[in-house]
Formats: structure tokens, sequence, C-alpha cells
């Protein structure tokens, strides 16, 4: 597309067409109607479909099949469509009789003839699932998912095949008609959507004519009373109450696209059809499920997902048939008596981001074992298709206590041996149970995590239950001492909060005064409180708290005397949080736990298998010494994540990251005491570096730092002024938060650099280089000292983020800016903000106001003509609408009270955003 984009000399658009009569937008100058296939060409690509699939074995029957293919494509009037269509149809059954029956059909030449066929060789439950794609528009993108359930919910399918899911029985039939070219498949992302051939299209729309219907505003038509099956894609219902509310043996009803109008009264009606069983909404201009959503006693679907409903009556627990219920990020909470949806298949919560649906973590849901969707817990044993298990117990903080009736329930539930990944969250008996110690219960358990187990002292000691594990993730279980061996297939290890986990390795210092060099911590007691001036208190408080009580374990199980820690206890626990004296205490901690670390006997160090490819650490022990032995070897390691490791000074040398060519992704957050970043300049595909909270480390040039980064994200750091001045050529994002000591920047060599955002930098006076740059995005949040020659000198291709009116006036009138398609102004803190009418507003497609504290919005938006979403989120002092322009199309209240109610039908402001498309208020 490259020569189309910059409209090169020579450069053509080819478009296809079945008419001759073409928009007079396009400036067609020529029509070159396409001839007929030769009739070689023709018989080729009519055995190339009828061929396809399975080979045909026997010489003899392929020969005859073949001159049946020859008699057939002469009578399809070399029609690609039809040649497709009948052959693949063909392809599925490749026996004598059922080719010379296509024989005994006329008029296959003709592509909607030979559709016909086609669906008429369908099996009829298939032909039911075909029809009902008809309630979706030509051209619309159909996900199989999705499709599948609704066919489940209608009842078209149904499970013939005691081993084999409905759902899966469903996606067959789908498979089918794809193989048919029914359907065709396309990329979209890392998706993949089905679309549907115009003339398909229209024979679904012929054949269902009498039972689906869709409703649309250039369809003027009555709805024939037979009609089962409505969509709806209109602006407004209110004009089409009537016709909707006279359909006694509607079934569906499934909102395609939003509409304008109040659909409270509409849908008050729609609830008065207690046969509906597909219930399917857009943008529900509501934030409450009607209770009286109960009459509807025959649903077994509900998608609210692109509404702004948040809160579900008690009432929606008494659809006893339900079997899916979708719910939008809105919905925090569940009802309490959802259990009793003892037939429902699928609870689910999406969100979206443009266009992408992707599922999200749902809210308790009390009593969950008496869905049906997990299809009672006293046949778990036999759910053969389970393939994922989470078991959980509520969390409770005393991690002295044990439960020994966790050990019953487990010992009881007994789940079944396919699973592929098992979590356990919450437990909190020192015992596995039997069949957990069983060799060979698990076939193929790739995934295992323990969270929140308190009792547990170690893994368990059957090494083939692990056999094929290529995930484990250990996060917050106290008590574990030490890991066995670990999988040899092993890709992934997580470790996080074991904090008698200790991997020494055996030639580390003992000698007092290189102990004392580790234990040198004489920066981070200098940079500490600088950091803390900027950053979140609470997490250094909880970072001083987490390694006291580290501490406060280990002397218990090396049987250490407490009393030598009560001063540090004190101030540890009081009530007011003061900077200086928690720092000495936490040192004192510290070098009261390193003594303890490196005193031990016992010595092991972290050996994982070569394949690794992804390690987490956080809140444990290792020294710098065993991060080495641990890293050395791992030539598949991707992705690298070091977290509160307060035991680490320095990072292993050159040698060791020599050998790590895989390692594109590391992390390293609230690592107080490291000092240096070794030899990471070796790590040569080293692209994403993150670091946070490391005030002990010195980054005051860039020689340390990969030449290979390209994103670069360094929060609550002490960074000097010429950290940045070489190298980093393939830089392409620096985000910058919390960081002191940074008076200037340079940046302009930084020639791949594509985001720039800079947040929370109290010292930062002057960046150079910015004219040499073409920035995509830019965030300015709370640099107070950045001059404002500066400022005019940055330019934005794509989106701006800024906090400050002043930055953001500064820039619009500076000569030749042009603001960005996308505007974000976040934590305004003044009152009123104007934006600079001489400004070059032509690009601005997207405003998003967010926390702002501002009590009206800019007088002058009408005049921006190009603007079509406005988005205002959490902005509680706004209590009306400015003049709007007439390009906007989307509206997104969120959080603003008083907006919102201005924004109602009979509100001040109704008037102004009456005519816009689509209208949100949560």
């Amino acid at each position: 597309m490259t020569p189309l984009v910059s409209q090169q000399t020579g450069s053509k658009v080819l478009i296809t067409s079945r008419s001759n009569i073409l928009p007079a937008s396009l400036y067609c100058n020529k029509i070159v109607p396409l001839e007929n296939m030769e009739d070689a060409e023709f018989l080729a690509l009519f055995q190339n479909h009828t061929f396809s699939g399975a080979e045909i074995r026997e010489h003899s029957l392929r020969q005859m099949l073949e001159v049946i293919a020859e008699k057939l494509a002469t009578r399809l009037g070399r029609s690609p469509l039809a040649a497709k269509t009948v052959g693949l149809q063909l392809s599925r059954k490749k026996d004598i009789a059922s080719w010379k029956d296509a024989l005994k059909k006329d008029n296959l030449s003709d592509p909607a003839k030979a559709l016909s066929w086609s669906y008429d060789k369908l099996d009829p439950r298939l032909q039911r699932c075909f029809l009902y794609c008809s309630l979706y528009p030509k051209g619309y993108r159909y996900g199989m998912r999705e499709l599948v359930h609704l066919w489940m919910a209608e009842g078209f399918i149904d499970s013939c095949n005691e081993n084999k899911r409905v759902e899966d029985i469903g996606k067959d039939c789908f498979s089918e008609m794809v193989s048919v070219s029914f359907f065709q498949p396309i990329g979209h992302g890392f998706r993949t959507y089905y679309v549907m051939h115009d003339l398909i299209h229209d024979l679904a729309e012929s054949l269902s004519k009498e039972h689906c219907f869709r409703l649309e505003d250039e369809k003027v038509a009555d709805i024939p009373c037979t009609v089962r099956h409505l969509s709806v894609r209109v602006e407004s219902m209110i004009q089409h109450k009537q016709s909707i509310c006279k359909l006694h043996h509607l079934r569906t009803i499934i909102c395609i696209d939003p509409v304008k109008d109040d659909v409270s009264d509409v849908f008050t009606e729609i609830l008065r059809n207690s046969k509906l069983r597909v219930l399917y909404l857009s943008l529900y201009n509501s934030s409450k499920l009607p209770g009286s959503i109960d009459e509807l006693k025959h649903l077994r679907y509900l998608n609210i997902i692109n509404t702004s409903i948040s809160e579900l009556p008690r009432s929606l627990c008494t659809l006893y048939h339900l079997q899916f219920l979708k719910l939008s990020l809105e919905v925090k909470s569940l009802p309490d008596k959802l259990c009793n949806l003892n037939k429902l298949w699928y609870l689910e919560r999406h969100g979206s981001w443009i266009n992408y649906p992707y599922n999200t973590t749902l809210p308790q849901v009390p009593n969950i074992g008496k869905l049906t969707l997990l299809q009672q817990l006293y046949n778990f044993y036999r759910k053969i298709h389970l393939e994922s298990l989470h078991l959980g117990w509520s969390y409770m903080d005393d991690i002295n206590v044990e439960d020994n009736l966790h050990l019953e329930i487990l010992e009881g539930l007994m789940p079944p041996p396919r699973l592929r990944g098992l979590t356990i969250q919450g437990y909190r008996s020192a015992k596995y149970p039997g069949w957990f110690l069983q060799d060979s219960y698990f076939e193929n358990l790739e995934t295992f995590e323990l969270a929140n187990c308190t009792a547990l002292q170690g893994l368990p000691t059957n090494a083939e239950l692990l056999g094929n594990c290529c995930s484990l993730h250990l996060r917050n279980v106290p008590k574990l001492k030490t890991l066995p061996c670990l999988p040899a297939g092993l890709k992934e290890l997580s470790i996080s909060k074991c904090p008698l986990l200790i991997f020494v390795s055996s030639d580390e210092p003992e000698q007092h005064d290189q102990l004392e060099n580790i234990m040198n911590i004489d920066q981070l007691a200098s940079n500490l409180p600088l950091i803390t001036h900027v950053g979140p208190v609470s997490k250094t408080r909880d970072i001083i708290a987490s390694e006291f009580s580290s501490l406060e374990q280990l002397m218990a199980l090396m049987d250490v005397d407490m009393s030598r820690i009560e001063n540090i206890r004190s101030v540890i626990e009081r009530e007011e949080f003061v900077i200086e004296d928690s720092i000495n205490a936490w040192i004192c901690c510290h070098k009261e736990r390193m003594g303890l670390i490196y005193g031990r006997s016992i010595r092991l160090p972290l050996v994982p298998p070569s394949e690794l490819t992804k390690l987490y650490l956080s809140s444990c022990s290792i020294t710098d010494g065993a991060l080495a032995v641990c890293l050395n070897g791992l030539t598949s390691l991707r992705s690298l994540a070091l977290i509160k490791i307060m035991t680490l000074t320095t990072l292993p040398s050159q040698e060791v990251f020599q050998h790590l060519t895989m390692l594109g992704d590391l992390e390293i957050k609230s690592c107080w005491c490291l000092r240096s970043l070794g030899g990471l300049r070796a790590a040569t595909s080293l692209s994403d570096v993150r670091l946070y909270s490391c005030p002990s480390l010195d980054l005051a040039r860039g020689d340390e730092m990969p030449l290979s980064a390209e994103e670069l994200i360094i929060f609550y750091c002490v960074v000097a002024a010429n950290f940045f001045s070489s190298g980093l050529q393939h830089l392409r994002w620096l985000n910058m938060v919390g960081c002191r000591s940074l008076a200037s920047l340079s940046i302009g060599h930084l020639t791949s650099l594509a985001k720039l955002e800079l947040v929370d930098l109290p010292d930062l006076c002057f960046i150079e280089g910015l004219s040499s740059l073409k920035l995509h995005l830019v965030s300015l949040k709370d640099v107070p000292k950045l001059n404002a020659k500066c400022i005019s000198q940055f330019r934005v291709q794509n989106t701006l983020f800024v906090s400050s009116p002043l930055i953001l006036n500064h820039m619009l009138s500076a000569k030749g800016f042009i603001v960005p398609e996308v505007l974000f102004l976040r934590n305004c803190k003044e009152p009123s903000v104007s934006f600079e009418e001489s400004a070059n507003f032509s690009s601005l497609r997207h405003l998003y106001l967010k926390e702002c504290e501002m009590v009206s919005l800019p007088g002058n938006l009408k005049c921006l003509t190009s603007l079509t979403r406005l988005d205002i989120l959490e902005c509680p002092n706004i209590s009306s609408l400015p003049d709007l322009p007439s390009s906007l199309q989307h509206i997104r209240v969120r959080g603003c009270e008083r907006l919102k109610e201005s924004c109602q039908a009979l509100g001040e402001s109704w008037p102004k955003i009456a005519s816009i498309r689509c209208k949100e208020f949560i």
C-alpha cells in the first residue's frame, strides 16, 4: 500500500464489481469487462475444489470421478463461484452416486442455483443455522464462538454424542459451512473472523424471510407476523415500537447497532414477551437492568456486553433456563442467588478495545460450585473435557492457623486426571491429598500454581507429578523452604513472597570485609528520601514492613533471639511514618537479615533447566553469585523479572549476559540495594528494559544500557543529565516517572524515538534535541520547571497527553504546531480551561478529559470541526455542555453526575447532543 499512500506516479487502484455502474466518488475512467475463463482453465479450477481434502487412493474411482467432473464443468457456465460452491460440496463425499446426482440438476451455471443446490445438500440442522445468519447485514464479520453460542441457545444444536460437548458439535457445524465456502475466514489482528459472500447472503435472506427479519432504517416494509428472530439496526426504536410488540412468536432480539433514543419504554414492552429465548442488547441507556427481566421465563441467552448496565437485579436469579450470561466490565458484583441458575453454561465478563473483545476476570460468584458451569462437583472426576481448574479458599491474614478441613475437601474433590492447568489458592493445610501424591495421577499437567498456601513447606515429593510441567508459579507460600529438582521441560518459573527460600552459591564471600562491602548502603540512605518525596510513601512503608517480616520468619527458622530487633519493631510499627527513622530502621533490619543469610551453613543455588524462557523472582532471597549461577547457560531465556530482591547488589558479568542471546525483556523493581547493572550491555537482544524504584542504582552514564534497547522505562530512580548522552540508537519509547536530579535531558540523537512520556519530574528544566524528532506520542504531566521555549519545540503526530493547560497552550501557540489526532487532558487542577483559538485543530478527532477539576468545558469546542469523539470521565464539577461541533458522532460521560443529569432528555444539555448517534452515560 506504500505507493498508494505516497501517491506515486503510475499507482493504480483495481476494483472488481458485479455492476458496471460505479459511484462517482471512485473517479473510474475505464471499465474492463472480465472475459469468461477458457474451458481448460475452468476445468482445472473446478477439479482443484472437487478433489480437495482426502486423497482418493483407488485409481479407477479417481478416473471415473474425473470423467463426471468434466461433464459437470461444462454445465457450470464458467462461473468461478459455481465451480467453488459445487466443487467443495462434492469434495465432501467422493462417491459416484453423489456426483452423478449433481448431473441431474439443471441451471447449475446460475450461481444462485448452484448455491441453492449446495444448500439443499446440507444437513437440516446446518440449514437452520445457516438461515439464522441472515439476521446480520451483508459484510458483517461473524465470530464463530458467538454464533455457535446463539445457535445453542436457540436449540438448533442437539447433543447426539454423549462424549462430545454441544459447543464442539456447534463448532463442527460451523466448520462444515466453512468447508463448503458458505463462510470465508479473514484475519483481523490476532483474531479470525468470517464473512459471507453477498450472493450467499441473498440466498439466506430469501429462504428465511418468514422467520428472520432485519429491521433497518431504510427498510420501511412491515415486519411479517410470522417472524421469530429479529435483529435491529435503527437509530430510533420508538417509531418501530408497535411493529415489534405485535410479534407474538418472537424468540430473538439482537441489537447490532446502538440506538439514539431512550429505549426503556420499548424494552418494558419487550419484557412482556415471555417466549423470548435470546436478548442481545447494545448501548442500553441505563445503568440498571430492569427487575421485570424475570418475566422472560424461557430466556436462554442474555448479552449486555455493549451496554452501560452495571447493576443486575435479584430477579435475574429466577431465569432458571438461562444458559449464557455475558456481562460488560461495568458489572462489578453479582446477585447473591446467582447460583440458583443451575442450567448456566457460560458466565463471562467482556471488555473491548477498538473492536477487539477480550475476557476478563469475573466478580466473586457466591456458591459457584452449584452452577452447572462446573457440571456438579460430585461428578467432577468424570469431567474429561475440563482443562484448567482453579481451587480457591478465602485468604486469611493469620498464616499460623492450619485448617485440616481444607485437606478433607481437597481429598474428596479429586479433579479429572487430564487437567492441563491447576491452581490451588488459600489452602491452609501442611499436607497434600493422597491422589496428589500418586506418581502418574495427572497425565499431562502443564501449569501448576500455589498461591497463598500458608502452611505448605515444600512441593510434592513425587517427581512424576510435575514431569510434564512447563509452567510453575509459587506465590505467597511463606513457609516454603526448599525446591525439588525442577522438571527438565520447564519453560516458566515464578517465585514470589517466599521469604524462606534462600539461594546462595557455594563461593559467596564469608569474610567480614567482603560482607561489609555487600551491605554498603550509603547511597541508598541519601537517595531514598529524594525518591519518596515524589513517589508513593505507602509503597515505601509496605516494603520496609515486608523486609522486617521476612527477618522475623528467618530468625524463627534459625532459632535466633528476637529481642535484638525490638527497637526496629517499635519504629516500623509506629503509626506516624517518619521517613528518616524508618529508613534507618530498615538499614538495621537489612544488615541483620544479610548476616543471617550469609552465615548459614547450608548454601543452596537455584539451577533452573536450560530450556527456561521466563523467570520471575519477587520477595525472596538470591545473592549476586547465586543469580549468576542461575542465569548461566539459560540460552532460551526471553523474559527476566527481579522484584523486591534486597539481597542483590549487582547484576551478573558480561560473560553471563553474552550467552543470554534470546533475552528480550528485563524488569527490575524495588531492588533497593542494587548498585550496578553489571554486564547487562552484553545482552544484545534485550529490547525492553524497565527499572522501578532502585534508589542505589548508579545511572550517571548510559554505557551499561544494552545498545539494542527499544523501550526504556525508569520510575523513581536518580538519573544524571548525561545518562542519555550516547548510544540507544534503537530506542523507540522512553518513559520516565518520579526521577530526580535530572535538570536537562539530551535526546536529539535518539533518532528512532517515537513515544516520550515524562511524569512527575520536579527537577527537569530543559530537553535538548526536540526539533530533530518525529514523535507519535508525547505525555507531559507534573513537569513544573520545564521552560516555555522547550515546550514550543514539541511536534506530535498522533497522541498528546498533558495535565497543564499552560503547557498545552504553549504548544498551541507555537508556530507550525498541529494538534494531533488524539488529545488527552488529565488531572488538570485549574477551574477553567480555554484553547488557543489560533491553533490548528484540523487533525483533532478525539478529545479526552479525565479527573479534571474544571467547572466548565472550553467554550470554543464548536470550532473543533473535525472532532468525532468526546470523552468526559470523572470530572464532577462540570454541570453542562457548551455548543458542540456538528462532526461529533460519539460522546461518553462517566463519573460526572451533574453533567449526566444535564444530558437527560429534558436537561439543559440535551438539545446539544440529541443528534449524536452514540451516547454513553455511566
